[in-house]
This record gives C-alpha cells, structure tokens and sequence, in this order.
C-alpha cells in the first residue's frame, strides 16, 4: 500500500473516531438532559403525591368527625338546653293538663333523640362528690360537717352529657364546710 492511502485511512480512521467521539459527547448531553429531567419529574410526583395524601387525609379527619357525630355537637347541645330549660313548664299547675301531657310527649323525643346520640341526662344525688365539669353552682349551703363539703346538697336542673362531655351542665347547690357552723342545721347562701 502507498503511503497516500494510509496516510487517507488514517485521516478517515481520526475523522471516524472524531465523529464517534462527538456522537458519544452528544448522547452524554442527551443523557445527562434526560436524567436532570427524570429527576425533576420524580420530585414534581413526589411533591404532587404529598399534596394528594394531605387532602386525603384532611377528607378522611372530616368523614370521622362525621361518622362521630361531631357535626351535630351543636345541634344536640340545642336540644339539651330546649328539653332543661323548658321541662320545668311540666310542674306548672297552671298549666292546663292536655297541655302538659302534649308537652310530655314532646320532651320524650327530645330525650329520645339525645339517646339516640349517645347524649344522657343526668341529676346528681345529694351527697354525691360535686364534678366540676359536669355541674355549675347556684347556691351553697354551709355545713359543719367536713365529709359533705364540696357535696351535691341539690340539683337544680338536670344536665346532658356525651361521651364524657357536658352539652348543658347541670345546675346544682353545693355544701361548703364552715367550722363555724359547727352543729348548726345547714344554711343556704347565694354564690355564682
């Protein structure tokens, strides 16, 4: 072979491995675009799949609240003051009898429909331990003996409870302890 003609192979053999190296070059780039993108794209998933989770989570707290009942916590606490405030109306003997008994009636439901909600009322018995929580004093009555005090003396109007919480506190008159009293019968005083 002539000198000419290897001198042109090697010229096309460098043309050819210049070409491959700038093709190589070329899909390096290609493949570092690619990989960014790739990369971009998994953190926009990952970011929109975090989005997705918090509003689902946010849909699911809202559907337990429901399925709790906890949107009719207002409604039920209403009721509860509906069926205390006005029961009393009952007791009237001015009241004419159909009248009462019609009434009657209507504060069975709304005691049916607090049951039917998990809502109790409830009236403490004198003597009973005084729960804070549950009741709001109207009167107390001193007494000489230590054991009664901070006691149930009366219920004024019974209370509605749910779950452990008050939707109307009962209304009570509470024995306090004064050593002054002593043996003296208990006495009424105003508080609150």
């Amino acid at each position: 072979m002539d000198t000419q003609t290897e001198f042109d192979a090697q010229e096309n053999s460098a043309s050819e491995q210049n070409q491959i190296a700038a093709m190589l070059e070329k899909i390096l780039d290609l493949q570092n675009k690619n990989s960014r993108q790739l990369v971009q794209s998994l953190r926009e998933n990952v970011n929109f799949q975090n989005q997705v989770r918090q509003g689902m989570q946010r849909e699911l707290e809202t559907l337990k609240e429901q399925q709790r009942g906890e949107q009719l916590t207002p409604i039920l606490k209403a009721i509860a003051t509906v069926y205390v405030e006005y029961k009393k109306i009952l007791a009237d003997e001015a009241v004419p009898r159909r009248t009462r008994r019609t009434l009657s009636l209507l504060f069975d439901e709304l005691e049916d429909i607090l049951a039917e909600y998990d809502a109790e009322v409830f009236t403490s018995e004198v003597g009973e331990a005084r729960r804070p929580l549950l009741t709001k004093i109207v009167n107390t009555v001193m007494t000489g003996d230590k054991n009664l005090h901070n006691t149930i003396a009366k219920s004024r109007r019974p209370g509605v409870i749910r779950n452990g919480r008050p939707l109307y506190r009962e209304f009570v008159d509470v024995y306090v302890f004064d050593a002054s009293a002593g043996g003296k019968k208990s006495e009424a005083v105003r508080s609150e």
